[in-house]
């Protein structure tokens, strides 16, 4: 298994697990999200996990500044690992880059969301040794 930043030409491997980390088919419409702006900008960050070709799992982060911190933070956007490489140590492999690239980037905090149905994924949160510390609010703008 090999972690590696995400690069064009996975864009339909990375679409179809985003489809199937939010359970619907809201993403299969060819160019209708901004994968190709993300990899672009030096401001977001995707990693993907790989075995032989195939996609396994990726992670998004990006970094921006905050009035209250001298240093950026970053966000952890999304995490996803297909059902059958769970547990096999995938998600830390690229919770660990994702780490490891916003310490380059001198990240004060990495900050992570997460609903609050993902028990499972907030005790691996934890194990990582991430604080839940409140909460996320959320408001539709369109």
């Amino acid at each position: 298994m090999k972690i590696r930043k995400a690069i064009v030409s996975d864009y339909k491997q990375v679409i179809q697990l985003y489809n199937d980390f939010v359970g619907e088919n809201r993403y299969s419409k060819f160019d209708n999200d901004s994968f190709k702006k993300v990899l672009q900008s030096p401001s977001n960050h995707i990693f993907v996990a790989e075995e032989g070709k195939k996609i396994i799992g990726f992670a998004s982060f990006s970094v921006r500044m905050v009035v209250r911190y001298s240093k950026p933070i970053a966000e952890l956007d999304e995490l996803y690992v297909v059902p059958e490489y769970r547990k096999t140590g995938v998600g830390r492999k690229l919770m660990e880059a994702v780490l490891k690239t916003a310490n380059e980037l001198d990240c004060h905090r990495l900050f992570v969301e997460s609903q609050y149905k993902h028990i499972i994924a907030h005790k691996f949160y934890e194990i990582l040794g991430f604080k839940n510390y409140g909460y996320h609010f959320i408001k539709d703008l369109s």
